[in-house]
């Protein structure tokens, strides 16, 4: 059996504190992340430069650039590093054709689900496709049975970036009052989690992503 690559994750903050908290957070859903910390733009582009990571999890909010120049910066010359920002900012209209270079954009406060599943989904989607695309290639006789894949995965990015959003708008203290919402939510975790077996089920199948 293959050994699980570590996964090496960049939180980038101002606020030590705040980095800090982040990082429990991630190793509490999964211990295997190898996590550093840069408190400054300058910092998190020497750490890319000196260590490639497999996801930049940032605030827009740094001492010494604004958000949006470090992540053009990061795309530049990493464009394969996929990004999660987390911030107190509500996207403006302005921001809208920028919100394309980065995998998903959370607004504080974050709740541990919706981290887990913004990091889970960066770091593991373009791989499932590339799998796919690779099988593809040299397996033409699989095309069909690969396409049935793809729009799982499709329905499953957008199920997982319905319930991020949603939960944002539902935090705890509101679900609690608020029994069809959390009874939405928790029939949308489901589905995702049943597709996500399904996926792998597809993954660990060694003739399907040869």
């Amino acid at each position: 059996m293959t050994e699980k690559k570590q996964k090496s994750i960049l939180i980038v903050s101002g606020e030590p504190d705040i980095a800090d908290l982040f990082a429990e957070m991630l190793l509490m859903v999964d211990n295997t992340y190898i996590v550093t910390t840069a408190f400054t733009a300058k910092r998190c582009l020497a750490g890319i430069k000196k260590s490639s990571p497999d996801l930049v999890l940032m605030d827009m909010e740094l001492p010494d650039m604004d958000g949006w120049d470090l992540i053009e910066k990061i795309k530049k010359n990493h464009s394969d590093i996929p990004i999660v920002v987390n911030t107190s900012k509500i996207p403006v209209i302005s921001d809208m054709f920028r919100l394309s270079m980065v995998s998903d954009y959370l607004i504080k406060p974050v709740t541990l689900d919706c981290l887990h599943m913004a990091v889970k989904d960066a770091i593991e989607i373009p791989s499932y496709l590339e799998q796919c695309v690779k099988t593809i290639k040299y397996h033409k006789e699989k095309e069909d049975v690969l396409y049935l894949l793809f729009l799982l995965l499709k329905q499953n990015i957008l199920d997982r970036k319905r319930f991020i959003l949603l939960r944002q708008l539902y935090p705890d203290h509101t679900l609690e009052n608020d029994p069809e919402s959390r009874k939405l939510l928790d029939n949308l975790k489901k589905k995702i989690n049943s597709a996500q077996t399904e996926i792998k089920h597809f993954k660990n199948d060694r003739f399907l992503l040869a």
